[in-house]
Parts: C-alpha cells; sequence; structure tokens
C-alpha cells in the first residue's frame, strides 16, 4: 500500500452498529482516518463519539448518513471522504443483513433485501471506491460469513449472497493482482443484533441462544485491523472465525 504513513484513509459502510461499530472505534484507536456511513444517524453519531474518546496519535472519524443501494450518494460519499482525507487506502463494504426462513414460506421481499443489500450495495461501494485504491494499490475487505463456504437450513439466500461476497473478493484478487489488494473475512455467529431482522418467532427462539454465545464483534474488528496492518508484508486472502462452541 503506497503510502508513507502507518495511518490508513477507511471507506467503511453500515458503520452504525454490530461489526461496523466495533470497527470504526478499534480503527479509530489505532490511529486511523475512517468514513463512516449508515443509514441511522443518532446511532453513528454515537459511535463517532465513542470512537473520538479512545482515538490514537492521528486518530479520526468522519460520519455522513448514507443508503449503500444509492450510486450517486454511494459516489458523492467517496468523493467526500477523498476531499477530506486527501487519499482513500480502504474500503471495508460492511453493511449486510440476513432474514431466515424456510425457503416455502419466505416473502420474496426479503429475499429481494438480502440480494439489494448484501450484494448490490457491496458491489456499489467497492465501484465507487477502485479508482482511488487503485491509485494507492489499496486494499478491499469484504465482510463474509462461514455462511460464504456452507449452506445451512432457513438461510438459503442469505448463504447465496455471502457466497457472491466470497466471489467477489476473489476475483478482486485474480484481476486486480498488483493494483488492488482483496481480503475476505468470514465469521460465524456473532453476539449482535443481526438475528433480529428475523421474522419467525419459532426461529428466533432457535438461534438467538447461539448468537448469544457467538464471537464478540471487536473480535472480528481485530481480523479486519490484522488484514490492513499485513499490507506492505502480505496479504490475508481469507480468515474464517468462529465461536469457540463451534
Amino acid at each position: 500500500m503506497e503510502t508513507s504513513s502507518p495511518h490508513r484513509v477507511i471507506f467503511l459502510t453500515g458503520a452504525s452498529s454490530g461489526i461496523g461499530a466495533a470497527t470504526a472505534r478499534l480503527l479509530v484507536s489505532q490511529g486511523h482516518r475512517v468514513y463512516a456511513t449508515a443509514r441511522r444517524a443518532a446511532q453513528l453519531e454515537t459511535v463517532a463519539q465513542e470512537a473520538m474518546l479512545n482515538a490514537g496519535a492521528g486518530g479520526m472519524i468522519v460520519t455522513e448518513v448514507m443508503d449503500v443501494l444509492d450510486p450517486q450518494a454511494q459516489r458523492e460519499a467517496v468523493a467526500r471522504c477523498v476531499a477530506e482525507f486527501g487519499r482513500l487506502d480502504v474500503v471495508i463494504p460492511n453493511a449486510g443483513l440476513g432474514i431466515f426462513s424456510p425457503l416455502d414460506q419466505a416473502d420474496l421481499s426479503d429475499w429481494m433485501t438480502m440480494v439489494d443489500v448484501n450484494v448490490k450495495g457491496v458491489l456499489t461501494t467497492i465501484h465507487s471506491c477502485l479508482p482511488h485504491l487503485i491509485e494507492h494499490k489499496g486494499l478491499v475487505v469484504n465482510i463474509g460469513s462461514v455462511a460464504s463456504r456452507n449452506v445451512f437450513p432457513n438461510s438459503g439466500v442469505y448463504c447465496a449472497t455471502k457466497h457472491a461476497v466470497l466471489a467477489l473478493g476473489e476475483a478482486i484478487r485474480q484481476d486486480l493482482k498488483d493494483k488492488v489488494a482483496s481480503t475476505t473475512i468470514c465469521p460465524g455467529a456473532v453476539d449482535t443484533a443481526f438475528i433480529e431482522q428475523t421474522k419467525d418467532e419459532g426461529l428466533l427462539d432457535q438461534y438467538r441462544p447461539g448468537f448469544k454465545k457467538g464471537m464478540q464483534p471487536e473480535f472480528v474488528a481485530r481480523q479486519v485491523l490484522n488484514a490492513i496492518d499485513a499490507r506492505g508484508h502480505g496479504v490475508i486472502s481469507d480468515i474464517t472465525i468462529r465461536p469457540d462452541f463451534l
């Protein structure tokens, strides 16, 4: 990664909660400069305040309320990030969701929402950032899942979207070799509100205990930091992390 400073400029989506919020806080604490986006203004502002309370030397965060499904808004946000910090080194298209149900009981709108956010949103984010990443030999850190490699009951469409994320990371590695590096983080269950988007009460009762015993989002954030710090020494192509009980 071509930079004379250890501080990276990082564009992060889905930063208002869960893995995204933990990642924003950790990166700022390590002196990185984060342009954090999400749809929820109040939560995003809270994350920014928490991040700055523990900011490392040079650490900064700028926030913007934005929907990853709006290509024009994405392009403008990326342009503002570069204008604010002078460059762009890393993109983390973290925004994503899962809505679990048996295939024959699912709402089509839920399938389309997962495809829109988990696939189209990631594509829109990466496409908006690519010219800047190529300029600085930057890094894409995708947030996949153990579902990127496996298919689980009641989550087939979610798994399909995460398979797509893993494939996109590999495509970047192959097509943009020597230009842009790619890392995909594939976590198992994480103790966040992720599962609460599922509408089936029976599945919620079944899955909540497993997610509650899952990894803390800060552990996932540390893997993101490891991938960023590895640049200049090597590239972590992908990493799978799981809770202790799996």
